[in-house]
């Protein structure tokens, strides 16, 4: 069943009056009169608002199947719940060529500022997922990193997304009490100015920055995985606190295509943040398993991008912002790209829920056919 059928057939029912009425004194009719399947009218008539926000169906419009077609004035039909609906059919993944690596990981201060905050078993199946992610980078090959994170201390001239331009990016861990936690990396300007340029070209507002100053979003996640010191590193900083926008962050990983593809480098993208994970006063500490579960359960399945399909509301409601780092990196690999979970461990003490995730290329290419070219030098 195609989305844009379901979405049509809620909407002739709210522009007809005659049709709605005639669907609901004859449900059995409704597949023939609103041109979906019996299992998807069904799901409409029940006013089943979970299972259609779950494929992506805005809330302004599943709002219409309960108070408006069901008269259900308090919207009492459905939950909330967060769904991982996967009857519709995976599309075919689309991987680009030179991407070589896409993953992600939480880059939480703590693992290596004070680790012995958290549970010691939790903190070693957490640092073994790392572990694994790092063999995957390493036997990826990369000639040139991508890793997004959010602003955390750093002051940019803009709201909008930003590159990191420069010849080099440093910093430390200073803000934790850790100033040896420190991290030097390689950049890629002429790289990073290319995808700017491709991310401008579809209509993005991004910030080249020349300068990046490391701080844990970037250093943990990277002193852990990062294969050699030398290997070139491109930023790329969200900034939710001005703006948060899902389609946006997947609009901004897409935009990069077709500049990976033309750059003739191997390319990894590693994504960094929690899933859930509040920093608002009150609210530290506090873990939202059910949330966490389901956006893994959607990279495991191959339907990552239905995420940013979801309003903002909600999904800053259950783990505030930093699932836009990910989004990028999964607009990048595109479609259908199912993941592997090493790790994922709620950690109440270090604020969150933190995992590790290696997305399959090699099995997204198998059912595409299109193989991994290009290598250049870094």
């Amino acid at each position: 069943m195609d989305k844009s059928a379901i979405e049509n057939a809620i909407l002739a029912m709210a522009r007809d009056g005659e049709l709605l009425a005639a669907v609901k004194q004859d449900p059995a009719r409704a597949p023939e009169l609103l041109g979906v399947d019996r299992e998807w009218a069904e799901t409409i008539l029940a006013g089943n608002r979970d299972r259609l926000r779950a494929i992506g169906l805005n809330d302004g419009l599943t709002i219409l199947v309960s108070r408006w077609f069901n008269d259900d004035l308090g919207d009492g039909a459905s939950a909330g719940k967060f769904v991982v609906d996967d009857s519709l059919p995976l599309p075919t993944p689309d991987v680009p060529a030179n991407l070589v690596f896409a993953g992600g990981c939480s880059h939480v201060p703590d693992l290596l500022a004070r680790p012995e905050i958290d549970p010691e078993d939790a903190v070693g199946r957490l640092l073994a997922g790392y572990e694994r992610l790092a063999r995957d980078i390493a036997a990826a090959d990369p000639d040139v990193i991508l890793v997004s994170a959010d602003c955390h201390f750093q002051s940019f001239d803009t709201g909008h997304f930003v590159l990191g331009v420069g010849e080099g990016h440093r910093g430390s861990m200073e803000f934790f009490k850790r100033p040896d936690l420190d991290l030097e990396l390689t950049g890629h300007p002429e790289f990073a100015r290319a995808l700017a340029d491709a991310a401008r070209a579809v209509g993005q507002e991004v910030e080249e920055a020349p300068k990046v100053e490391l701080d844990h979003g970037l250093i943990v996640p990277l002193r852990l995985v990062l294969p050699r010191p030398d290997l070139p590193v491109v930023p790329v900083i969200t900034q939710p606190a001005r703006s948060f926008s899902p389609f946006n962050a997947r609009l901004f990983g897409e935009s990069m295509r077709t500049a990976i593809e033309e750059s003739g480098l191997r390319v990894a993208f590693l994504a960094t943040g929690g899933l859930s994970h509040w920093l608002d006063p009150g609210h530290f500490g506090g873990v939202d398993t059910e949330y966490d579960t389901y956006l893994l359960e959607l990279m495991r399945t191959g339907r990552g991008l239905d995420m940013c399909s979801l309003e903002p509301f909600p999904l800053l409601e259950h783990g505030q912002y930093e699932i836009m780092n990910w989004m990028i990196m999964l607009g990048a690999a595109g479609p259908a790209v199912h993941g592997s979970v090493y790790a994922y461990e709620p950690m109440e003490a270090s604020g969150g829920g933190w995992t590790v995730v290696n997305m399959d290329l090699d099995e997204a290419r198998a059912r595409s056919g299109r193989q991994v070219v290009g290598a250049g030098s870094s």
